[in-house]
């Protein structure tokens, strides 16, 4: 710790103490240390269960409150009844979401598929991103057509491209 201290002092420092205080400050309190600890166990979980990164998660989760928040605005507008027996929906669309998910990622990570050329041919793979692909898309339509409820001109313009670029195959109306 001499050693330490003594090149430490050579920077400026007094001390290690000083040093961990003026490169570190507030990130070595205990409750930083337990709210990443706690980032870190959700991060590794959804990333391991389900595939997921954190800020993809982050961002799947803010699409569907978005979603959601939309939804309750345009029903107002229209005259509709928000019931909160219907609430629930959401929830179990994402339940059923993320059970999907973990089984596609249960099976992409369980199994393992010949090499082709180099290639692993693992059709569990392509499976998982065109779900997760599909509902991104959904979510993001159904986001749209609330604007759209709401008044907002420049989402019916990107509905129009949608339609246009993908074909009415994907009009879920």
């Amino acid at each position: 710790m001499k050693t330490l201290n003594f090149i430490l002092q050579g920077f400026g420092f007094d001390n290690f103490t000083d040093f961990k205080t003026s490169a570190f400050g507030y990130l070595l309190t205990s409750k930083v240390v337990t709210v990443s600890f706690i980032i870190g166990l959700v991060e590794s979980f959804f990333q391991h269960y389900f595939g997921l990164p954190l800020l993809v998660l982050t961002s799947f989760v803010l699409l569907n409150i978005l979603e959601f928040h939309t939804g309750i605005q345009a029903s107002k507008k229209k005259g509709g009844l928000v019931e909160s027996r219907k609430m629930g929906r959401m929830f179990l669309k994402v339940g059923i979401y993320l059970l999907i998910l973990f089984i596609l990622q249960s099976f992409k990570e369980g199994l393992k598929f010949p090499e082709l050329f180099g290639y692993e041919i693992d059709p569990f793979i392509v499976l998982y991103f065109a779900f997760l692909a599909g509902i991104i898309y959904q979510l993001f339509k159904s986001v749209l057509e609330n604007l759209v409820a709401l008044g907002y001109k420049e989402a019916d313009g990107v509905i129009g491209y949608i339609t246009r670029k993908f074909g009415k195959d994907f009009d879920n109306d």
